[in-house]
């Protein structure tokens, strides 16, 4: 069960709600990024979710008062009856095609892991704190958590259809957005009963997700329990159908470069003992001549330094389970960034399990153009190129209670900051 609930929001008043004031969630940019944001629009969110120094402490005290005084002179706004909040994007992939995604913004109220909640990836420390210092400040849930569920039978679909006037339409950064408030009782309740017989995967968030629950903790604790649920045992989701044509997963792939650069001879002749090689021409895609093996086969596009590009598909799987994690199950063990984690980055580039959990070495891109640019102007020794898994499999993993490596998906597009606010108070 998932209690989803109406809550009376804190939106952008008419005044100042622009395209300016939006941004993406705060760990898909930077301190650059942040600048820009702001150039825009100096009331861009990007000022109340994205320090502009990493060791700036005193930045979350100064966003609570600055939040604070957005509310003071209007700037932001709380509606005065709680609802719920439909949201519909607009988007065009690699593929030429156009998307469209629905979904809706509540009020979720928290639980532990696999009580209603699934997560499909692992999540790092630093990210944890950092917005643990800011909920504390602030009081308020700034950025929506993206949820999945399922619906084959489309019984939510028929409540989020947006109004002739939503609150909020535009385009943005080749995408558009429609925002709205859903106010209709009898909506509010068929989408809040509907979720109670539901499971929801966190598809984007788990630092976030795992941050309230943080919270939510030492408000009890200081507090003590209550005989009814506060404000702070809930957290700001999305939730959208996994059935959406609009749920996309982009590909992740891995930009590499260091500790070692092995030498191409030696490294071809190492690979070979676990995958056929097969050159590409330069000029053919990767990603598409990857697409085109069965799923249930394991390939990874290459392009290495000096050596060209090439297509790594796994022999057998009886390679990957003599270097996986102890007891790892078949589901894990088989993604292709598994078998690029434990066949190729750890033994022969030494990135290991640690190394990537501290960001060292690997970046992280859904652009193979600009992965393979980077091989080709020398910024990287290699890129390897990946599918995306699948909605289901994702959905299937985080059932199991299973975790997914890190940066296993790309969930696009991602969710504009800024639409909504959830004060936990």
């Amino acid at each position: 069960m998932v209690e989803v609930l109406p809550f009376r929001g804190i939106l952008y008043s008419p005044s100042y709600a622009n395209p300016g004031v939006y941004a993406p969630p705060y760990d898909v940019i930077d301190t650059k990024d942040r600048e820009k944001y702001l150039k825009r629009d100096p009331y861009n969110i990007v000022q109340l979710i994205l320090k502009s120094r990493l060791d700036d402490d005193i930045w979350y005290q100064e966003t609570a008062r600055k939040l604070q005084h957005f509310l003071k002179e209007g700037i932001l706004q709380r509606d005065e009856s709680p609802l719920l909040y439909g949201y519909r994007q607009y988007f065009t992939i690699e593929d030429g095609e156009t998307y469209t995604r629905t979904g809706f913004m509540g009020r979720v109220q928290l639980e532990e892991w696999g009580m209603g909640i699934y997560p499909h990836e692992r999540t790092r420390a630093e990210p944890l704190e950092d917005r643990l210092k800011l909920m504390r400040a602030t009081r308020m849930n700034t950025s929506p958590i993206f949820g999945i569920y399922r619906d084959p039978e489309g019984e939510l679909i028929p409540w989020l259809e947006p109004p002739q006037k939503p609150a909020i339409e535009f385009e943005k950064e080749e995408e558009r957005h429609i925002f709205w408030r859903i106010r209709e009782p009898r909506a509010i309740a068929a989408l809040a009963q509907g979720m109670r017989t539901r499971d929801v995967v966190i598809a984007d968030g788990h630092h976030r997700y795992e941050t309230a629950l943080t919270y939510k903790r030492e408000r009890h604790a200081q507090e003590g329990e209550a005989g009814t649920p506060k404000p702070y045992d809930y957290v700001l989701m999305y939730l959208t159908a996994v059935e959406d044509e609009g749920l996309r997963i982009l590909p992740s792939h891995r930009v590499v470069n260091g500790p070692t650069h092995p030498n191409w001879a030696d490294l071809k002749d190492r690979l070979q003992r676990d995958f056929i090689l097969t050159p590409l021409p330069q000029g053919v895609s990767l990603a598409e001549a990857i697409s085109g093996y069965p799923k249930d086969t394991v390939a990874v596009g290459a392009h290495i330094k000096g050596a060209g590009k090439w297509i790594l598909k796994l022999r057998s799987p009886q390679q990957i389970h003599r270097v996986s994690e102890k007891d790892a199950p078949e589901e894990i063990a088989m993604l292709d960034v598994s078998v690029l984690q434990n066949l190729i980055l750890h033994p022969h580039f030494g990135i290991s399990h640690q190394v990537l959990t501290n960001a060292e070495y690997v970046t992280y891109t859904t652009s193979e153009s600009r992965a393979c640019a980077a091989v080709a102007k020398g910024e990287a020794f290699a890129a390897f190129i990946l599918r995306p898994p699948s909605v289901k499999r994702v959905w299937d993993v985080a059932r199991a209670g299973l975790s997914m490596p890190q940066k296993s998906t790309y969930f696009y597009p991602k969710l504009l900051t800024g639409l909504v606010f959830n004060p936990l108070y």
